[in-house]
């Protein structure tokens, strides 16, 4: 039966160790310090093989890069411009609080987020800061992609498509941030991770136990929608 792609790579790199092995025997001599180079240098071809030749090392690449490059060509102008007759975000904030019972929107689905992607860099009770508008606001929920009626997400994002299939996170923002409607929908990119910060917001005991210094701790029902944050 002919080896896969996979095997015959594992093979090769195994069978590299053999003439390694007395390239090293004719070198360090025998004992203890031959062995000890043996062992690192199969430790070094499995690292080769685990960082350049599978499939999820290379994923994990591309999707830092992808995040780079969203990061860098999203401007603050993007959020804001649609909403600037209320302030920015406010018209936003308000579909958020007319639609999130319905259809599973703005990250209120009731089904069980049983996996978690390497892209996915927030976690529920996580604070964050909105990188270009400033307030700080506690992670509730969170889509793997945007979960949102079309007219909210042609206000939010015109006619780009990128940012819709980019993970999105329901927040309660800091009511001394923003007045007077504190529930926002926000993608990944705009968010930075804070610490040492507690949300004032009148919601957040029906969401969580405690602040824990560094994060709020989700009371039993959150977290069972979220058992791997």
């Amino acid at each position: 039966m002919p080896l896969t792609q996979r095997e015959a790579l594992q093979l090769g790199l195994l069978l590299l160790c053999v003439p390694a092995q007395y390239l090293l025997s004719g070198n360090l001599g025998s004992g203890l310090g031959r062995s000890q180079a043996v062992l690192h240098l199969v430790s070094d071809l499995r690292h080769l093989r685990d960082s350049w030749f599978q499939l999820e090392p290379w994923k994990s690449r591309w999707l830092q890069f992808v995040s780079w490059l969203l990061r860098a060509s999203i401007r603050p102008s993007d959020f804001s411009s649609r909403s600037r007759v209320s302030g920015p975000e406010t018209s936003l904030a308000i579909e958020v609080l007319q639609y999130r019972e319905r259809a599973g929107h703005f990250a209120t689905s009731q089904h069980v987020r049983s996996e978690r992607p390497d892209h996915l860099q927030f976690r529920v009770g996580q604070v964050v800061r909105h990188r270009t508008l400033g307030y700080r606001a506690v992670i509730v929920g969170w889509d793997l992609e945007a979960k949102a009626p079309e007219s909210w997400l042609t206000s939010r994002y015109g006619d780009s498509k990128v940012l819709r299939h980019w993970p999105h996170y329901a927040l309660l923002i800091d009511k001394r941030d923003r007045k007077p409607h504190h529930l926002t929908y926000v993608v990944q990119e705009q968010l930075e991770l804070i610490r040492n910060t507690e949300i004032q917001h009148p919601d957040i005991e029906e969401k969580f136990s405690y602040f824990d210094g560094a994060q709020y701790i989700p009371l039993p029902k959150l977290r069972a929608l979220y058992p791997r944050d």
